[in-house]
């Protein structure tokens, strides 16, 4: 790992950590094997002091990746819950699997420790990035670093109105054996709500271990005490729990846009990644493989593997869709769980996967498509195309 005080002039700064920063250092390191312009020096920079295990995140695999020794689990089946039905669906060449942020952000450190290339400086934080000549500028509580690019994954804030995806949630362990685990459920909608879009979600390690989330699409998040009475009510009530170990606790707020973010901010060399950045599939949060995608194109780009600037974060017609959807949501969250349930029970499970994945091909959208109630879904599209 590079000294954090020769690091003052670098190629490529990248502010943020996370895991989409960690994903791009680390495909930087690796593209600078067959690269036509070599990246001579990056630095990630990251205001938490050290790593540990915070997130869970899940996705379809469909291919291998660089940090498939960080998946913990994986499911070949999963089910959806609503109105006392159950349509559950199986994709064992597509498994569901679950990253845990503990392992990869090990297996990242790891890695970015040995590179020649990519330093990681820790516990500091980055502030406004400015232009100085020829090099951007990137002011720290550490003192100024000087980048010939800057890729920017920090959270940002959410505007006023967006649609959020909120979610809290506890792992969980049993004295008896209540869970299943051969079945994700992926949502779970027996509470019922009116006003907002609500299911429960549970990842089942074992028959006595589970990670179990309450989640809300809504412009309005809930204390954490309403979330708490939430999960206890629906373990009573689901499992016949009374009484659980919690083993950890993970708690998140996805933005929901319906009109994709920008790339570039201000100036050409600073490129936006990440979460707030269009990284996620907005309509469902699912954003693992996005970034990983994501960080491999712009290494190839930032090594100039690609010369057209920096890559789309999703394709047009992904986003359309997504930004159709989720205005249904938006104006019918009553309707949602009956839409959701329809989906699982008549798309084949590697056709809605694909599209879940952003991996949709056409014949797999107009599966989606005919499994929609077309009526409302069209006047949907046609509010989100007059801007509404």
């Amino acid at each position: 790992m590079h000294n954090p005080d020769s690091l003052a002039s670098v190629d490529v700064a990248i502010l943020g950590g996370g895991m989409s920063g960690l994903a791009l250092a680390c495909q930087i390191d690796r593209s600078n094997n067959y690269a036509s312009r070599r990246i001579n020096k990056a630095v990630v920079i990251e205001p938490r002091d050290k790593y540990q295990r915070d997130k869970t995140w899940c996705y379809w695999q469909r291919a291998g990746g660089l940090f498939d020794e960080a998946i913990s689990h994986s499911w070949s089946r999963w089910e959806i819950r609503s109105a006392g039905r159950v349509t559950a669906s199986a994709c064992p060449e597509m498994p569901y699997v679950r990253v845990d942020s503990g392992r990869y952000y090990q297996s990242a450190v790891e890695l970015l420790a040995s590179s020649n290339t990519v330093g990681l400086k820790l516990g500091v934080s980055a502030g406004q990035v400015s232009r100085d000549q020829q090099q951007l500028c990137v002011g720290t509580d550490r003192g100024q670093v000087r980048a010939d690019r800057v890729i920017d994954t920090r959270p940002r804030p959410i505007p006023q109105g967006t649609l959020l995806q909120h979610f809290f949630g506890w792992e969980i362990e049993t004295d008896k054996d209540v869970f299943d685990p051969t079945t994700v459920t992926l949502m779970d909608f027996s509470a019922g709500s009116e006003d907002d879009v609500h299911f429960f979600y549970v990842l089942p390690f074992s028959p006595r271990r589970a990670l179990v989330e309450t989640t809300h699409f809504s412009k309005q998040q809930l204390c954490k005490s309403q979330y708490k009475d939430e999960l206890r009510g629906y373990l009573r009530q689901r499992f016949g729990l009374s009484d659980w170990n919690i083993r950890s606790s993970e708690c998140g707020v996805l933005p929901m846009p319906k009109r994709p973010h920008a790339l570039l901010e201000g100036q050409s060399n600073v490129v936006l990644f990440g979460l707030h950045a269009d990284t996620a599939k907005p309509s469902t949060g699912y954003c693992y493989p996005h970034a990983q995608q994501q960080a491999e194109r712009i290494a190839e780009w930032l090594s100039g593997r690609t010369t057209s600037g920096p890559p789309p974060s999703r394709h047009s017609v992904a986003r359309w869709f997504d930004g159709v959807f989720i205005a249904f949501l938006e104006n019918r969250p009553a309707q949602a769980p009956e839409v959701f349930f329809r989906l699982f029970q008549r798309v084949n499970p590697a056709a809605l996967v694909r599209f879940l994945s952003d991996g949709a091909q056409l014949a797999d959208y107009l599966r989606v498509i005919w499994a929609m109630p077309k009526g409302v879904m069209m006047r949907e599209a046609l509010r989100y195309a007059l801007g509404r």
